[in-house]
């Protein structure tokens, strides 16, 4: 289980994703504020989740934890990757599936947050 201290940024990692997740299918969303959302997603996840010190849990959860952390640092930058495709996209196609794409990254993201928090 993560620290009591460790809780309050996943909680708000995950509702700043939902929020993320929910502008995506709205009929005028703005790319480039989507992208710009995602940058500052990019930027709390490396300043207020990356920063949290686990040294002095358990090694087992240390290492769980560090894995996790891995695999979303990875999909944050597919994320900002597919915001990049999806702001030069011209055909309605493309954008749906860019579109698609990210919601599959955000819902991962969602899985990830809530297996740490859910961790016994």
């Amino acid at each position: 289980m993560l620290p009591s201290s460790h809780l309050q940024p996943y909680e708000t990692f995950k509702q700043i994703l939902k929020e993320v997740k929910d502008t995506l299918f709205q009929d005028t969303v703005d790319r480039e504020v989507l992208r710009g959302v995602v940058a500052k997603l990019q930027d709390y996840f490396q300043n207020q989740i990356l920063v949290l010190d686990l040294t002095e849990q358990d090694p087992k959860l240390e290492q769980q934890v560090q894995a996790f952390q891995v695999e979303m640092n990875k999909q944050l930058k597919l994320l900002s990757i597919d915001m990049t495709f999806l702001q030069a996209a011209k055909q309605p196609s493309t954008v749906d599936q860019r579109l698609n794409q990210a919601s599959d990254r955000l819902t991962l993201l969602l899985h990830y947050c809530e297996a740490l928090l859910n961790q016994e």
